[in-house]
């Protein structure tokens, strides 16, 4: 609760980000540092990494957010703050920044465990090489309590803006879902 008061107070501080007059990027963005790091490094490790992740991805979370097809209480009113073009243009800051690299390790057995979830998920099947292309997010070095919390939102019904994730999800086992987490963070 209180990351969710240090963020609307950030966006109230920002001023209004509705007016097109009013929007500066560089307010904007300092908000979205709050949580996903000044750095490029979230600093909570449920919270996605945003630097270097793909462009047309975060404008669509952002829209999602906005449009109430992805909820949460922290990003849904910031997002529905945002024209389109402010959408675009955080997107294009975001994704113009290097990937940072994470401090993440796979388990012992995750190697083993991981492969089978993605084969029976046929999750390479959109993800590729987990590096992400325009409509497809980078998983690859991407905060491992990010990606669990992600993979048990689909599976759980509580993420619902990409329903072939959720029937996936559902096929794997809460072990799986860990051991998919870290061995993606520590690609």
């Amino acid at each position: 609760m209180k990351r969710y008061a240090l963020a609307l107070a950030a966006l109230i501080a920002a001023g209004p980000a509705s007016a097109q007059d009013d929007f500066n990027l560089e307010d904007a963005v300092a908000v979205c540092s709050g949580c996903h790091g000044e750095d490029g490094l979230p600093v909570d490790e449920e919270y996605p990494i945003l630097w270097g992740q793909q462009f047309f991805y975060i404008y669509t979370q952002l829209k999602d957010y906005a449009a109430g097809r992805r909820e949460n209480e922290i990003m849904s009113p910031i997002a529905s703050e945002f024209s389109r073009d402010q959408m675009k243009a955080v997107a294009q800051y975001f994704a113009d920044k290097p990937w940072p690299a994470i401090d993440a390790h796979a388990e012992e057995g995750d190697s083993q465990i991981a492969e089978r979830g993605i084969t029976g998920g046929q999750c390479s099947a959109c993800h590729g090489k987990w590096q992400g292309d325009s409509r497809i997010p980078r998983l690859a070095g991407q905060q491992p309590g990010y990606l669990r919390k992600a993979m048990l939102d689909f599976k759980n019904d509580v993420r619902k803006n990409a329903p072939d994730k959720s029937s996936t999800m559902k096929q794997l086992s809460e072990e799986t879902i860990d051991a998919l987490a870290r061995y993606l963070a520590a690609f």
